[in-house]
């Protein structure tokens, strides 16, 4: 039988237990909560990191869409390598006839719709670039509307030299006409390819005088346009009074309002 002195040993080492495990409890319970609080204390010290700039430079897309149109590039010297040689040698003559040589062939057809992609989606993004504010990012959404855009004006040329043709034009010379002006289109897309990856991939310092370059190569292109209609339309002095309306009316006009649609484009995204 347990004597009272064993009894109320065995009662305080039982309160001592007890008093231990709480205190072990609540040491646990603020050795988690100070483990809490120096989470949420390093996680309030953090901050949110710099994203990335969206520039023309740093889209992946943009790299992308210059190795496509390279592509379309090469697929287009292959396939009518002939009529590219024949237009180059023949740039600032007017044919009265075609060559007995020369002849109108599927890959003829397709090297010109694929040179019509390429000049089509060179100037779309160079006219995007000279639109390009930083502050609001460099998009493929945005660049398919400015080629949207080009595309709706390069049809409307095609659907005006057919117009004109039926109206006023033998055949001969709107042939002549439509080659002759769509030539200058494609060499112009050629030439502003390799400027347009000069500006956008080189040091910004060199941005000045690739711009100044394109200008001129763009005013020259102008004036070779004028060159070959007033070869292919000149038989009177009166006829340079039709050709200097047609430039004003349906090719000043026109650029113009193309540029106005791309402000209203950048505005709008």
């Amino acid at each position: 039988m347990p004597q009272a002195d064993s009894l109320r040993l065995t009662t305080d080492t039982a309160t001592v237990l007890s008093d231990s495990i709480q205190k072990s409890d609540s040491l646990a319970a603020i050795d988690s909560t100070a483990l809490v609080d120096s989470l949420k204390i390093h996680i309030i010290r953090g901050f949110e990191g710099i994203p990335h700039p969206s520039l023309p430079s740093s889209e992946s897309w943009v790299f992308g869409t210059f190795l496509f149109l390279f592509v379309i590039l090469l697929i287009s010297a292959l396939r009518g390598s002939d009529w590219i040689t024949e237009s180059i040698r023949t740039f600032f003559q007017v044919k009265e006839r075609s060559s007995i040589f020369s002849k109108t062939t599927m890959n003829n057809f397709q090297s010109r719709l694929l040179l019509t992609i390429f000049s089509t989606c060179i100037f779309s993004l160079y006219a995007y670039y000279l639109h390009f504010e930083p502050k609001s990012g460099f998009h493929i959404s945005t660049y398919m509307l400015f080629c949207l855009a080009t595309s709706g004006f390069v049809l409307f040329k095609l659907m005006f030299f057919q117009l004109i043709g039926y109206v006023f034009l033998d055949n001969t010379s709107l042939k002549l006409a439509r080659e002759s002006y769509f030539n200058v289109i494609y060499y112009l897309g050629i030439v502003l390819f390799p400027l347009l990856i000069f500006q956008i991939y080189f040091p910004t310092s060199l941005n000045h005088f690739t711009g100044v370059v394109s200008l001129i190569i763009c005013i020259i292109a102008a004036f070779l346009v004028t060159i070959k209609l007033f070869q292919i339309f000149f038989r009177k002095i009166v006829a340079s009074f039709y050709i200097l309306l047609y430039l004003c009316t349906l090719e000043i006009l026109p650029l113009i309002l193309l540029f106005k649609v791309f402000q209203v484009i950048v505005l709008i995204v």
